[in-house]
């Protein structure tokens, strides 16, 4: 029987990786060994049991930077941070509005939070010594990504439904370095890097990467991803369809990038796009955006996490077959890591369904005018950022 998707995947620097499926998540080592997951395991004791959440499928996830915490946020409201040491509850809270996604400073003192209603919400972690939840920052328009540079002090970079990138001072986030303005539709993603600290990559539903120098906000390169990727809706291997995805508008040829990631191990980014079977790897040389090696996977990604130099991949639903894939680094190019996957294919498993699950578009979430919401959903903005 079909089963249901990971649709995010979330590693640390201590090995771990999360694969969240709806309103769970299993953890695995480095060796693709279960070592701790939301739903009770009777047959192996050594697994940890995670206190599940409780308000609904979870948004988004990240760990902390020394990788020993990590946060999720739920559809409804839900806020949980986990010790990773023993995956036991530090704090878990109602978030004032519903959260698209997340970030540990690099402290591992507080969570910032980025909210449907354009709010960044500073979160005290630990609740002997938390501060009292308050606004960190505000954007007039959905929040769709945060994340925290590696430079010292850090900015807090915020990117939000009206095509803009905002670059903050924190701890002090009223402290605007600058703005990162050129794309033309929602922001998905972005991505600092430690071997490029004055620079931060942004995905797009416009099918773009953009690399930005943070401190003055200046536009330093723009990759199109129809350059490399028109040849999948060629040759009919772009996954398109009612019966894949949750929009009106499936036939249409259009690269909404999911996810970019820094893959700091090999100073490079990696980057997955909606309906495309591909991974594309840039190399960054001398300041920019190298041409990317381009690989073939088995399926369509929901999500790429980052492990070491391996990249580990997570597939839209099918009938049968593997539910994550993982690609390795052999010095020259990202190869196929047979044994992992097998490992991941045999200990990584969600629950069954009696039909194949669809994936909601990002450009259901993205579109402004709702266009796209699949019919009767369309709702207003009052309600979206209920």
């Amino acid at each position: 029987m079909p089963r249901l998707p990971v649709t995010l995947v979330e590693a640390s620097s201590k090995g771990a990786v999360a694969f969240i499926f709806g309103a769970n998540f299993h953890v695995t080592d480095s060796a693709g060994k279960v070592i701790a997951s939301t739903i009770a395991n009777r047959q192996n004791d050594q697994v940890a049991k995670i206190e599940s959440p409780s308000k609904g499928n979870i948004r988004a996830g990240a760990f902390s930077r020394d990788g020993s915490l990590f946060a999720i946020c739920t559809v409804d409201k839900g806020l949980y941070v986990y010790e990773t040491e023993n995956w036991k509850t530090v704090r878990s809270l109602d978030s004032e509005k519903r959260c698209n996604a997340l970030a540990i400073d690099p402290s591992g003192d507080v969570l910032v939070t980025a909210d449907k209603f354009g709010d960044a919400y500073w979160v005290g972690i630990f609740p002997d010594t938390a501060e009292k939840p308050h606004i960190l920052l505000g954007h007039v328009s959905n929040l769709c990504a945060i994340d925290f540079s590696f430079n010292e002090p850090p900015y807090v970079l915020t990117c939000d439904r009206d095509e803009k990138l905002r670059v903050s001072r924190f701890p002090n986030a009223y402290n605007i370095q600058s703005f990162g303005l050129g794309h033309t539709e929602f922001i998905t993603s972005v991505a600092p890097a430690r071997f490029a600290i004055d620079n931060a990559v942004t995905a797009s539903g416009d099918g773009t990467l953009r690399l930005w120098n943070m401190h003055t906000g200046e536009l330093l390169q723009t990759v199109e991803m129809s350059k490399y990727l028109a040849k999948y809706y060629e040759s009919g291997a772009a996954v398109c369809g009612e019966n894949t995805y949750e929009d009106r508008t499936a036939a249409n040829q259009r690269y909404g990038i999911l996810r970019v990631r820094a893959v700091d191990a090999i100073e490079s980014f990696v980057a997955v796009v909606e309906r495309i079977p591909a991974v594309l790897v840039f190399p960054f040389r001398q300041g920019k955006l190298g041409e990317p090696q381009v690989i073939d996977i088995a399926q369509p990604p929901t999500d790429v996490g980052v492990l070491g130099d391996r990249l580990v991949v997570s597939y839209t639903p099918k009938a049968s077959g593997e539910l994550v894939a993982v690609l390795k680094y052999d010095g020259n190019q990202y190869v196929a890591d047979d044994e992992l996957t097998t490992a991941l294919s045999l200990n990584v498993t969600t629950m069954e369904t009696e039909t194949v699950p669809k994936i909601s578009s990002i450009f259901v979430w993205g579109n402004k005018m709702y266009l796209e919401r699949p019919k009767g959903e369309e709702g207003d903005e009052h309600d979206e950022q209920e």
